[in-house]
């Protein structure tokens, strides 16, 4: 007998109800705490973290999470189902913004390299960022008894965790210039996105096509506005990190005899 298991609508790999996902309710917050207290964690323990034997393989073990959870995603189109028209995959592509900043994030929390930590500073933390702020506009449908729930907090949460595990515990420090690299490199993404999204009725790359009231009309405005956006809040986020990073050094400069030395 032939048997069709109907992607969009049936089981734990659906795309679940209209409503199911309630916003700013228990949902959201648990795996947010979640996140804080990892993160508080990591602050109070990052002494003994930096000396940890296990370390590095904890960075590799994060990382195959991540890597898992990002292909996990596909795994559900390729052999669950493919959409209606035999042509989801094409508006299923890994071109957004999240997703390449987990892409980086698992390179980075291995690698440590600088570059990819400059990249995943303002992209992670911006772009997923935000996601996990508006959790509704993705996850509207699939509350915890869906599949998408999950990959979406992994996906997001753990890019992120990377980050300030990276700047905590390996104090790494993000760089101005690469607030043009990572725009830079978002341009570069919207030229892949924009073509798809002209192609594919159902694509919505980047979220260009997203219905937001106070956007324009016009794709092409919605780039321009979409750009303006992510320059101001990269300058935002650079502020916000040097002034905190501005306040520490004063504080070190007060209390460690070496630094007192070299300033005299």
């Amino acid at each position: 007998m032939d048997f069709k298991y109907e992607f969009y609508s049936d089981g734990f790999f659906g795309y679940g109800e209209e409503g199911d996902y309630h916003a700013y309710g228990l949902h959201f917050f648990i795996p947010v705490l979640l996140f804080a207290a990892a993160v508080v964690f990591t602050v109070l323990k990052k002494d003994k973290l930096r000396a940890w034997k296990g370390e590095k393989t904890f960075r590799f073990v994060l990382a195959f999470v991540m890597m898992i959870i990002e292909m996990s995603y596909y795994w559900r189109v390729l052999y669950v189902g493919n959409g209606n028209d035999g042509k989801a995959l094409m508006t299923k592509l890994p071109i957004q913004l999240c997703e390449w900043g987990a892409y980086c994030a698992i390179f980075m929390i291995t690698s440590l390299s600088d570059t990819l930590f400059g990249l995943n500073f303002y992209i992670t933390l911006i772009g997923a960022g935000i996601a996990v702020l508006f959790p509704q506009t993705v996850i509207s449908n699939c509350g915890p008894g869906y599949f998408n729930y999950y990959h979406f907090w992994g996906e997001h949460l753990l890019p992120i965790f990377s980050v300030v595990y990276a700047m905590i515990v390996h104090e790494k420090k993000p760089s101005y210039r690469f607030i043009w690299i990572s725009y830079a490199a978002m341009l570069l993404l919207t030229i892949p996105a924009t073509l798809l999204n002209m192609k594919y009725d159902d694509a919505n790359y980047l979220y260009l096509k997203q219905d937001i009231s106070f956007l324009p009309d016009s794709y092409g405005l919605r780039i321009v506005v979409y750009s303006v956006l992510m320059i101001i809040l990269f300058h935002i986020l650079w502020g916000i990190w040097y002034l905190f990073d501005r306040r520490k050094r004063k504080r070190q400069e007060k209390t460690d005899p070496e630094i007192i030395n070299e300033a005299t």
